[in-house]
């Protein structure tokens, strides 16, 4: 079944050929409200309101908003009306604290909050706020030619959904694809800490590369994912088509697209090396490094996807930028993004598919979290600052 998947992807992403035709326009026409009802942070720096990389938030069934503040390492309580409350957490080594940057977060139902941070440790916190445990784990080894591939995905049941690459392609042990071959395939699954059980859910093109390293796609292709309670929609971001899965690989089905392929126009084609400073590995040096630009012929079909209630599916249209993409974190992270200026054009679908509704999200806003009558999300303004935001959701 997994090869299946995998080909049906595959064979889906050569946009303006084959591809499968949308779905229909919807016709209703959902709307948020125009201004925020909840906002926390932004240009209010009173103790407790000053946010900096928020990674993730989440609204509990009592009306409370969680944020994961990076920076300082804390998770930050706030009340329906978005009164500070409390923190908890902290860097360090002790009980309830994160030795590692806070990667994830997720609400489980009973709004026990699940932090996943970057030294794979997993924290709970019950629902009044408090410290209930931590726990380490080891991933599985990846073997020769073998990567964990992203980011890692923190489900509401406490396992944790990832990908691993088949081939690295820049070592001299695993030489790189040639021609034709930079998407290599890769399988994503389900890790469970408690077991260190990991299970195969599907396989998926992995993220765009080219075959020599001075080069460098504009716009790359990439996989992503929406989790829901049970279930998982994901797909290549070039591809007309995303499935739903089991956590535990059984197939519920195969969606559409909802936005038709958009061509790159001549006037996003005229940056051809794109320079940029970075780090040197073991050495702490800043410097700067330069690729060629390779430009596809069509955008990626969308950019995201946000599992909402009702086993329903927001699928992002992928911003026609001018400016070019070359990471996919400037699209999907939630504390990297910076290019929403425009806002997002998002599709609502349901489980097999069908269209239900179209709106588009406020300019500078990232969506982390929909509910039956709001939408949570992170907002940059001009200057960078970073807000909470909740928006009420008509139906």
């Amino acid at each position: 079944m997994m090869p299946f998947l995998l080909a049906t992807l595959l064979a889906s992403t050569a946009c303006g050929t084959d591809a499968a035709p949308a779905p229909q326009d919807a016709s209703a026409s959902w709307r948020l409200t125009e201004e925020p009802t909840v906002v926390i942070g932004g240009a209010d720096e009173r103790e407790g309101y000053l946010l900096h990389w928020v990674t993730g938030a989440t609204r509990l069934g009592d009306g409370r908003i969680v944020v994961a503040n990076e920076s300082t390492s804390e998770l930050k309580y706030y009340d329906p009306e978005g009164t500070h409350l409390f923190d908890t957490g902290g860097e360090g080594g002790g009980p309830g604290e994160f030795a590692g940057s806070l990667q994830r977060l997720a609400r489980m139902p009973g709004d026990t909050v699940l932090v996943l941070s970057s030294l794979s440790q997993i924290t709970r916190f019950g629902p009044d706020g408090r410290y209930a445990s931590s726990n380490r784990y080891n991933l599985p080894p990846s073997g020769h030619c073998r990567v964990i591939e992203g980011r890692q995905r923190l489900v509401p049941d406490g396992s944790i959904v990832l990908g691993y690459g088949i081939f690295i392609g820049r070592s001299a042990e695993c030489p790189p694809p040639g021609p034709g071959e930079a998407r290599q395939p890769m399988v994503v699954g389900r890790f469970v800490p408690a077991t260190e059980h990991f299970d195969t859910i599907a396989w998926l093109p992995a993220f765009e590369r080219t075959s020599d390293s001075e080069t460098m796609h504009a716009y790359p292709r990439n996989r992503v994912y929406g989790i829901g309670y049970d279930r998982i929609y994901l797909g290549d971001t070039g591809s007309d088509s995303i499935l739903a899965m089991s956590f535990s690989g059984e197939h519920f089905g195969t969606l559409p697209v909802p936005f038709e392929p958009a061509p790159v126009p001549a006037d996003a084609r005229e940056e051809l090396v794109r320079e940029m400073e970075a780090t040197q590995s073991g050495t702490g040096q800043r410097m700067t490094m330069s690729w060629t630009l390779v430009y596809p012929d069509y955008y990626p079909r969308y950019a995201r996807l946000v599992a909402a209630p009702e086993d329903r599916v927001w699928v992002m249209a992928y911003p026609l930028w001018k400016e070019p993409v070359v990471f996919a974190d400037e699209v999907i992270h939630p504390r990297i993004h910076h290019r929403l200026d425009g806002g997002a054009l998002w599709k609502v679908v349901d489980r097999d598919g069908s269209p239900i509704a179209e709106l588009r999200t406020p300019p500078g806003f990232f969506l982390l979290e929909v509910g039956d009558d709001y939408v949570l999300g992170i907002h940059k303004d001009e200057f960078g600052r970073e807000s909470v935001r909740l928006h009420g959701l008509m139906r």
